[in-house]
C-alpha cells in the first residue's frame, strides 16, 4: 500500500511540473516600424554603453540580458560597434501580483446516520511574481524607435535559482520576432 501511494504521488509531482512547464511561456509581442530596413543595418550597440549614461554597476540580470541580446543580434549578422546603427535598450520590470480562483465544489457523502449532499465553494489563492522585459530597437540615425519586443509571464522559482538559461530562453523568444531573423532559420 506505501509503494502504491507513492507511486501515485510520484505522478501527481510530474503532472505538476508539466503543467508548470506548459504555463511558464511568455507572452511576447512586438511591434516594427513598416518603413524601416533592417537589411541596411549592419551594426548595433546598447544604448547606455555608446551614450555614456551606464549606470554604476551592472546587475547579473543586466549581463544576462545583454549577453542573450548580443547572440540573437550577432546570429542576425549584425556587428556590435562603438559607433552603432542601431541602439538596443532594455527595460525590465517586476510586479507581485495574486490570482484568486473559486469553484463550485459539492459532496454527496453519508454523515449523521444519513446520505445527504452539500454545495460550497474551493478558493485557491495563487501569490507569484510576473515580470516584463521590454527590448527596444532604435535607428540611431533619426533616432527612431523601429522595433520593440516585449515578454510577459510568470517568474519561477527555478529562473531565479539559475536565471541565465531563462534569460537566453526568453530573449530568444522576443527575438523571434525580428524583422530580421539568423539565415539559417527556417522560412516562414
Amino acid at each position: 500500500m506505501n509503494a502504491a501511494n507513492t507511486m501515485a504521488r510520484g505522478g501527481l509531482m510530474i503532472m505538476m511540473a508539466l503543467m508548470a512547464a506548459c504555463a511558464s511561456k511568455p507572452t511576447i509581442r512586438s511591434n516594427v516600424d513598416p518603413s524601416a530596413d533592417f537589411a541596411k543595418f549592419q551594426t548595433y550597440g546598447f544604448f547606455d554603453e555608446v551614450t555614456g549614461k551606464k549606470a554604476a554597476y551592472d546587475s547579473f540580470a543586466t549581463r544576462y540580458i545583454k549577453t542573450a541580446i548580443d547572440n540573437e543580434m550577432q546570429k542576425r549578422g549584425l556587428q556590435k560597434s562603438n559607433n552603432p546603427q542601431l541602439l538596443v535598450n532594455t527595460h525590465v520590470q517586476t510586479k507581485d501580483k495574486v490570482k484568486v480562483t473559486e469553484n463550485p465544489s459539492g459532496y454527496y457523502g453519508y454523515r449523521y446516520g444519513m446520505y445527504g449532499w452539500g454545495a460550497g465553494v474551493s478558493t485557491t489563492v495563487d501569490n507569484y511574481t510576473e515580470g516584463t522585459l521590454n527590448v527596444d530597437v532604435i535607428d540611431s540615425a533619426t533616432s527612431r524607435l523601429v522595433w520593440e519586443g516585449v515578454a510577459v509571464g510568470r517568474i519561477h522559482e527555478s529562473a531565479r535559482d539559475n536565471p541565465q538559461p531563462a534569460v537566453d530562453e526568453v530573449v530568444r523568444q522576443v527575438f523571434e520576432k525580428f524583422p530580421r531573423q539568423p539565415a539559417d532559420a527556417p522560412q516562414t
